[in-house]
């Protein structure tokens, strides 16, 4: 059973900049490998970090870009939030096709979130080995967890808020 076709909305602006900043992170991610890589004696598993989490963006980036297209073939595929249950009841497509729209900047925080993580493991290992022990940035994957979790929370909320009314 196929969805009925939602009207196509781009991302909000906040989410074209989250995807910059986590493309930019990965980024760093592949120069700090480089940077380090000559000072841990050519150790080539400094370069793991970065392609895992860069395939990962790419992967949530197709997701993100076909996710009308995902929607509407195979809805199966999609967990949304309740929210998207709730602005089903109300009328008018165009709510929930933006309701929709803005439920997938929460992948774009995802893909911030991830770039800045494999920058810091990146970083982190590098920095154990060349030092020989355990580097302080080993612990910021706490810090950056937890601003995701509230990042996400923030919007939901406010796509509550604003399709509520």
């Amino acid at each position: 059973m196929a969805v009925r076709a939602l009207k196509r909305y781009g991302l909000e602006g906040i989410a074209k900049i989250l995807i910059a900043i986590g493309l930019l992170f990965d980024l760093l991610a592949w120069i700090v490998a480089a940077y380090y890589f000559g000072f841990t004696s050519g150790k080539i598993t400094l370069f793991i970090i970065p392609f895992i989490f860069t395939c990962i963006s790419i992967v949530l980036l197709l997701v993100i870009r076909y996710r009308y297209a995902l929607f509407e073939d195979y809805p199966y595929l999609m967990n949304l939030p309740s929210i998207f249950y709730h602005i089903k009841e109300r009328k008018g497509s165009d709510n929930r096709s933006a309701a929709f729209s803005m439920i997938f900047t929460v992948h774009t925080l995802g893909i911030a979130a991830l770039g800045l993580m494999g920058l810091l493991l990146t970083f982190s290992i590098a920095d154990s080995i060349s030092a020989k022990a355990v580097s302080p940035f080993f612990y910021s994957y706490l810090i950056v967890v937890a601003i995701l979790i509230i990042a996400v929370f923030v919007q939901y909320r406010r796509i509550y808020i604003r399709f509520s009314k």
